[in-house]
């Protein structure tokens, strides 16, 4: 069973392609703060380490793992939706004290 964190904010890097803009996502779970790159995120939700999730309101909603045209893959939320990543992309931005997990 995948072990579920909720992000907080997302640290970003200046890339052409949406997909790749995302470096790593964060939050605090307990007492610990973490910080997943976009590759380790996708690979723990792939082999169900983890599931990620961002608060939209009052609901909870899920990251997944999305392609793009080239096949590279990439973190976005709500499938289906041509503005998933972009509703990633407003996050705040990272915590320079956050800790690796």
């Amino acid at each position: 069973m995948a072990i579920t964190l909720k992000v907080k904010w997302v640290e970003q890097i200046d890339q052409p392609g949406l997909g790749q803009r995302i470096r790593r996502i964060g939050g605090v779970a307990g007492e610990l703060q973490w910080r997943h790159t976009q590759a380790a995120a996708i690979q723990s939700i792939e082999r169900g380490q983890f599931a990620y999730y961002v608060e939209q309101g009052s609901r909870a909603i899920h990251l997944f793992v999305a392609q793009d045209a080239e096949g590279k893959k990439y973190l976005a939320i709500q499938p289906g939706r041509s503005q998933a990543l972009d509703d990633l992309l407003i996050l705040p931005k990272a915590a320079e004290e956050s800790l690796s997990v």
